[in-house]
């Protein structure tokens, strides 16, 4: 089977020439205190921090106390305390798997929540958790980040995993990085509203 991440690179194109970050894993590591996917690792260094197609945004592992800035977490405590965030699509899952499990990775312009349930000591086995605001519901894929993101942006899932269906199918998807989307913004500029 291909590397789900060079099959991004197949579908994905970065747009603006910005790639990748350099991310030191052990100090990152230890202060998530957990190791993290190496499909992630590779994602991170090929397209980093920043969004594709202005639809979903991916986020990298920052150590800082600054809750402002936009990284990879738990969810917040508000979540975590709110009924509606609770429910899974399948009852199975309820019992399984729990919200304070789950590792944030990305969002999406529909306010979805795409994540990890941490559960296991191999982080290769973590499944993808999708909080779908437009069914209000958590959903999970066995499957690694690329894989998921793979197979969404192919229409590889029964039913779109997230609530914007744009993407599925799409050709010519681009991945912006977060600093080039900051230095076009200050040349005036955004991206997604090119046709």
């Amino acid at each position: 089977m291909t590397d789900p991440v060079e099959q991004l690179s197949q579908v994905l194109v970065s747009y603006g020439g910005e790639t990748g970050d350099d991310v030191d894993w052990t100090v990152v590591e230890a202060a998530y205190g957990t190791a993290f996917p190496e499909d992630y690792k590779r994602f991170v260094q090929r397209f980093g921090n920043g969004t594709i197609e202005g639809a979903i945004g991916a986020m990298i592992p920052v150590v800082t106390d600054d809750r402002t800035t936009r990284r990879v977490s738990r969810l917040p405590d508000r979540a975590l305390a709110d009924p509606a965030f609770r429910r899974w699509a399948d009852p199975d899952h309820a019992r399984k798997y729990r919200l304070d499990q789950i590792l944030v990775w990305g969002e999406t312009d529909s306010a979805d929540t795409l994540g990890w349930i941490t559960t296991g000591a191999d982080p290769d086995e973590w499944p993808v958790a999708v909080y779908h605001r437009g069914d209000a519901a958590w959903m999970v894929h066995h499957c690694g980040m690329a894989e998921f993101l793979v197979g969404l942006i192919r229409g590889e899932f029964p039913e779109c995993p997230i609530s914007d269906a744009s993407l599925v199918g799409a050709q010519g998807l681009r991945f912006l990085h977060d600093r080039e989307e900051e230095r076009l913004a200050g040349l005036g500029v955004y991206p997604w509203d090119e046709d």
